[in-house]
């Protein structure tokens, strides 16, 4: 009977250890995916802010969009010829937004593939 008692504590102390380890690595697989859904957080609040920025950037082009269309009227009803040296700023400002956007996407595509 003594020995049947030190053979159930040696398995109880033997599956005690087992237990202990297997908790040890699942704690750290938990802490590593709480890692990576962080870095995931992080990733896709940067993503939604870079879309953001192109939203509002798309916004202001608008707005030039507008002022091209406001300025081409002007020079109609003046009876003048439109030429596209008179609205060359406006169109600059088109340019330089539509390569702004492009950054954008560009930055939103190397975040979503994982790089930062």
């Amino acid at each position: 009977m003594t020995k049947k008692k030190t053979d159930i504590s040696k398995e109880v102390a033997k599956i005690w250890q087992e237990a202990k380890e297997n908790l040890k690595a699942l704690g750290q697989r938990t802490i590593k995916l709480a890692q990576k859904g962080e870095e995931e957080v992080v990733r896709a609040s940067r993503v939604g802010k870079l879309q953001l920025d192109i939203v509002t950037i798309n916004l202001r082009k608008e707005n030039v969009f507008r002022q091209v269309g406001k300025k081409a009227y002007e020079i109609h009803s003046r009876k003048s010829e439109i030429e596209p040296a008179k609205l060359a700023s406006l169109f600059n400002q088109v340019d330089k937004l539509n390569q702004q956007v492009k950054a954008k996407k560009a930055q939103i595509a190397r975040l979503k593939k994982g790089k930062k």
